[in-house]
């Protein structure tokens, strides 16, 4: 993941602005090779996406972060108002989790999540208990909301269509 998730959610995206859409090929199953995690991490992990994505429009990725357990790419949102791509990593430790999102979020422009997150990055909580940690940022052009679920030892990033922070933002609040 790290700056790796972005600049491939990047480039996927601009591919796709550029082509107008795109589909990944195939489709991800739960028999994972080893390289990409053990069937029962992806499927854990394909249980915490956001709303519309499965292993139906997500794909196994190779393991590349220090204790990233499972790694799912997934292409554009079914949802037409929702990313252009996303991806996510399930990691064995919290500390691990911690450090990929610190490392993903390093490199982009910054900005408030909506009017819930006046600095980014910061903490994001529901139903009154802190969930995570949520930076909303721009990145060639683009938006892009990065976040852990610190309970699942997740960190998911979301790509949009465009530079609109606010919109992708208010998307990840009622589906992410």
């Amino acid at each position: 993941m790290v700056s790796r998730l972005t600049t491939a959610l990047c480039r996927a995206s601009v591919a796709a602005a550029l082509v107008g859409g795109f589909a990944l090929a195939g489709a991800a199953t739960s028999a994972a090779d080893p390289n990409t995690g053990s069937a029962s991490d992806v499927n854990t992990l394909a249980g915490s996406l956001s709303k519309g994505y499965g292993l139906n429009n997500c794909k196994s990725q190779p393991l590349t972060e220090k204790g990233e357990i499972a790694e799912l790419q997934c292409g554009e949102s079914p949802d037409s108002s929702g990313p252009a791509a996303a991806q996510y990593g399930l990691f064995a430790s919290g500390a691990d989790a911690a450090a990929t999102f610190a490392n993903a979020v390093k490199d982009g422009t910054m900005t408030a999540c909506g009017s819930d997150i006046a600095q980014s990055p910061g903490s994001w909580s529901q139903n009154g208990q802190t969930g995570g940690k949520l930076a909303c940022e721009t990145h060639q052009n683009l938006a892009a909301v990065t976040w852990t679920t610190d309970s699942k030892n997740l960190v998911g990033q979301i790509i949009g269509r465009n530079g609109d922070v606010n919109a992708l933002y208010q998307w990840w609040r009622a589906n992410g």
